[in-house]
């Protein structure tokens, strides 16, 4: 069984038992349960259900295992010839979250 849930604008293929990273959640912390209600798909064996945009009643529960951070990212501007050098660095936040529940 798994399911298609939208998180963050972005969109995830998940099954049971399965821990992903996603877009940061705030008002969560560690060991919280997270219901994700914004299921795009359903599918238990043969039984596939598509929602238009979403599958009524259907949710998963998640719990919240760490927030943190991935690698840092250079960003780098130069002109050659000019003396012209910018950098920044950025590190975006995440959420990894581990799948307890797919309820149809």
């Amino acid at each position: 069984m798994y399911a298609v849930v939208e998180v963050g604008g972005k969109q995830y293929k998940i099954s049971e038992g399965d821990t992903f990273k996603t877009e940061r959640f705030k008002d969560v912390k560690k060991g919280e349960k997270v219901v994700l209600d914004r299921v795009l798909a359903v599918k238990k064996d043969d039984d596939a259900k598509i929602g238009s945009p979403y599958v009524e009643g259907a949710k998963v529960t998640a719990t919240l295992v760490d927030n943190g951070r991935y690698r840092k990212v250079i960003t780098v501007k130069f002109k050659g010839r000019k003396g012209y050098r910018r950098s920044k660095n950025h590190r975006q936040w995440y959420s990894m979250l581990k799948v307890e529940k797919i309820e149809e």
